[in-house]
């Protein structure tokens, strides 16, 4: 028989009834609460900032494998079959749209620079070039114009040409005397030598040696000239760079004994005197340029020993090309940033990437405080740069900083576990309550160096504590850029692999007495080829491994 409706309805209203009787305020409290969890995924769930598919494979293999050998390895960019990247894709005025653009050179990273935003037909759009700032401290922040900075450029090149100068000594910290005196090299056919500070007197006099430099530029007071000088006679000038509050003295004097051969010349002087034009020359051809050597430390063998390196600009223009379409496109280096290096310029992966951004018309931010011993904190002294490039060790204090600062309170803890939740979920955490925040950071670790190296724990933390995406690259003495760095939009926090190869090269792992190839596990010895690579290939020192993503990492 079946049940009476009204009987029915009479029993639900009266268990209605009961619970409303015993209805209080935590009653109300803990309904609200409930229904909270249950609506609020669909006001705050956000995609994630990639698809996972695409973070999946982020290199292409090779369909074939030699034996004792990986398969090769590539860019999603440049598919297996087509040519890597070799250059800066330069299309000349008048050139028809669907010609590619030569590869360019040095050269042509500062003409972009000063030429200020262009179409894809090479046509300038008008819009507002970057700018280059040198901060001094909190207090004092001078702007530098692109015209006044190329008319620096051909004072200098013509003075160090007008002195025989052919191969020239560059050791500064990261100041726009650096880059005018590098990029002056470049338009006028010598032969930079880009030395890194902290050098001991014997090894300096060495690499002047050893590199056969005539024309040496360096911080005024910096080098006892009285010691260096009868270790390496050979230089034909030293130009001192004064900094502005100690112009007043007559560095042009010379103590009895200390000069040798060597002429002393000012900065400030060459530039004071030669009333040049902001027009730079362009009369060397593209047979004729000169390579860029870059001074590393040897990692493989004994302490304070140094390794040369010889770089054409083809090297340059390709890393700089794949640099920058290394970056997802939304993403990429605009002239709405504003960049500033904390590593040292000295260095190839940062003066890749600082080129990256000049020809991408971001404006620059210079800090003569840079390199491994540098603070976090010095990137923002009298700049908000959006890019910072920065060494390891530099970030790893930061994080430890950042750590002890943030566990000390409930709060902190709490923002801590929020953000990390966000990036585990795929998407970036907005800044919120963060001062000094750039929206990317670059770091690397160099093959075989014993400095800092960054695991996985540490990346995720660093997003978290800076509210910044980051690049982790992989990078060696014998190849222009990066052999291979992080995808920015991948927030993973299992392994601290280095991402896919640029696309201005591909690599291999060999087979090695540490580590060998089997069908689903490539290790082995690390192999690069392609145009930003000097030689065309290198056998890097290291037994590297593919991950399930194709990424490189190091075998563990």
């Amino acid at each position: 028989m079946a049940a009476d409706p009204i009987s029915i309805l009479q029993q639900v209203d009266s268990q209605i009834e009961n619970i409303l009787a015993g209805w209080s305020i935590y009653t109300t409290l803990i309904a609200l609460v409930f229904a909270a969890y249950l609506i609020s995924p669909l006001f705050l769930f956000t995609e994630p900032d990639v698809h996972p598919l695409l973070l999946a494979r982020q290199s292409s293999a090779s369909y074939v494998r030699q034996p004792k050998e990986s398969a090769v390895f590539r860019s999603l960019e440049t598919p297996h079959g087509y040519p890597l990247k070799s250059g800066l894709n330069v299309k000349d005025a008048g050139q028809p749209k669907w010609t590619s653009g030569r590869d360019g050179d040095l050269r042509d990273v500062w003409k972009r620079a000063v030429t200020g935003p262009v179409d894809a037909d090479g046509k300038p759009t008008g819009g507002e070039a970057g700018k280059v700032i040198t901060t001094y401290g909190k207090e004092e922040v001078i702007e530098y114009d692109f015209a006044k900075l190329s008319s620096e450029i051909n004072a200098v090149g013509q003075h160090m040409k007008a002195h025989g100068g052919s191969r020239v000594a560059i050791h500064m910290p990261n100041s726009v005397e650096l880059l005018v005196t590098f990029f002056a090299s470049a338009f006028y056919g010598l032969t930079p030598i880009l030395i890194p500070q902290q050098q001991s007197l014997d090894t300096l006099a060495g690499i002047l040696v050893e590199t056969k430099a005539d024309i040496l530029v360096a911080g005024a007071g910096s080098l006892p000239l009285k010691d260096l000088l009868p270790k390496y006679p050979n230089l034909k000038q030293v130009i001192w760079v004064v900094e502005r509050t100690s112009r007043h003295m007559d560095w042009n004097e010379v103590g009895e004994g200390e000069g040798g051969k060597a002429d002393i010349a000012v900065w400030h002087d060459i530039i004071d005197e030669k009333q040049t034009s902001s027009e730079l020359p362009d009369e060397i051809s593209e047979g004729t340029l000169t390579n860029v050597v870059m001074v590393t430390e040897d990692a493989w063998s004994a302490m304070d020993s140094y390794e040369l390196t010889e770089f054409t600009q083809a090297n340059f223009v390709a890393a700089i090309g794949a640099q920058i379409s290394a970056l997802p496109r939304l993403h990429r280096l605009a002239p709405t940033d504003t960049f500033t290096p904390l590593a040292s310029l000295a260095e190839m992966y940062p003066l890749i990437v600082t080129l990256a951004a000049l020809f991408s018309h971001a404006s620059l931010a210079l800090t003569s405080v840079s390199g491994p011993k540098a603070s976090y904190s010095a990137a923002f002294q009298g700049a908000s740069p959006t890019v910072i490039i920065a060494n390891t060790e530099t970030l790893s204090s930061f994080c430890k900083d950042k750590e002890r600062t943030m566990s000390s309170s409930l709060l902190g803890q709490f923002n801590q576990w929020r953000k990390a939740r966000t990036l585990e979920a795929g998407t970036m955490p907005k800044a919120s309550g963060l001062t000094n925040t750039p929206r990317l950071i670059y770091t690397y670790d160099k093959a075989g160096s014993s400095t800092v190296k960054l695991d996985a724990e540490e990346l995720f933390k660093l997003k978290v504590y800076s509210g910044a995406r980051t690049i982790y690259a992989f990078t060696d003495s014998q190849v222009a850029g990066a052999i291979s760095q992080t995808n920015m939009l991948d927030y993973q926090n299992k392994s601290a692999d280095f991402g896919p190869p640029l696309s201005s090269l591909e690599i291999k792992l060999r087979d090695a007495e540490d580590g060998k190839n089997i069908d689903d596990k490539p290790l082995g010895e690390l192999v690069v080829s392609g145009p930003a690579v000097v030689g065309g290939e290198k056998v890097v020192n290291q037994i590297m491994t593919m991950t399930d993503r194709n990424t490189l990492a190091y075998a563990s």
